[in-house]
């Protein structure tokens, strides 16, 4: 649960960084992605739904649209945002395994 706990955190470390405005996310495939403060919330919710799932033994859900563009950012990221992006690795990677 710790986990969880850190990185509620961080998630309002990122919400008081973002204030509102946006963030762009350039995937690898050149597509941009604008994230805002209520989509990191958004991923939030759907990674702790994933994990709910996937306790209980049911089919885990995909990840989230902005965990994705996450995953795939090649842009500079602020420490906060690549801390963001490195808890979604971590996490698919988790869940992934466990599914096998």
């Amino acid at each position: 649960m710790g986990w969880v706990r850190s990185n509620l955190d961080a998630l309002r470390r990122l919400r008081a960084k973002l204030q509102g405005g946006a963030f762009t996310l350039v995937g690898e495939d050149g597509k941009r992605q604008k994230v805002t403060e209520a989509d990191f919330l958004e991923n939030f919710l759907r990674n702790l739904e994933r994990l709910r799932v996937r306790y209980r033994g049911e089919e885990v859900l995909p990840p989230h649209p902005v965990g994705e563009a996450l995953k795939e950012t090649v842009n500079p990221l602020p420490q906060l945002l690549q801390n963001a992006a490195d808890a979604q690795h971590r996490l698919d990677a988790q869940l992934e395994d466990e599914s096998k």
